[in-house]
């Protein structure tokens, strides 16, 4: 029976279609990088953060998992990505116009979202993954603000509570107004992040 068993997962693996074996292939990368960043301590993501991402769209993260394990946890997660693409556009943030750069041998970064472009430096704590963003004084005066850091296979997702994001991105030209649907979706739950999604 555990042969059988074996014999037909097999055969659904391999007879799927491509799409499914790339679904299947992503998903065990992305397994693998999380369990070797939790074997590291965080380091595999520090080491992986450097270099230049391209945003792709809204970044949620449910810290904790409560919220995750709940049935409605995609479902709300569907929803508020939805509503933070509409409150990012209208700040000209659209997947292909933003790109955020980790400095490999320094602690810089240069974040183009939109018609903006940011810069400072930045530390990052690997066991928490809590990455702090020191922006340099300039047009717009963000000071710090602390977020996480998060890599899945080519993915980052680089996610700030809800109210520091609502600053960052008003900042950039967003009004309030479209995010009250978010942070209403948002506001019974704790320990939900959400900011960009980016990919190498």
């Amino acid at each position: 029976m555990k042969k059988l068993l074996l014999f037909t997962a097999s055969l659904l693996l391999l007879g799927g279609t491509t799409s499914s074996a790339q679904d299947w292939k992503e998903a065990l990368k992305k397994a693998a990088t999380a369990a070797a960043d939790k074997a590291t301590d965080g380091k595999l993501t520090q080491y992986a953060l450097a270099g230049t991402w391209n945003y792709t769209g809204p970044g949620v993260k449910f810290e904790g998992g409560d919220i995750a394990s709940e049935v409605g946890g995609a479902a709300l997660e569907t929803a508020v990505v939805k509503q933070l693409e509409m409150a990012y556009a209208k700040a000209g943030i659209r997947p292909g116009a933003g790109t955020f750069t980790f400095g490999k041998d320094d602690d810089a970064f240069t974040a183009t979202l939109g018609s903006h472009t940011l810069s400072g430096t930045y530390e990052y704590d690997a066991p928490t993954h809590v990455v702090t963003l020191h922006f340099a004084k300039g047009r717009l005066n963000l000071g710090s603000v602390p977020g996480h850091a998060y890599i899945s296979g080519q993915e980052l997702v680089l996610v700030f509570p809800v109210t520091r994001l609502v600053e960052v991105v008003t900042a950039l030209g967003s009004k309030v107004s479209y995010f009250s649907t978010a942070t209403t979706l948002l506001s019974k739950y704790k320990n939900v992040y959400v900011g960009f999604a980016f990919s190498k």
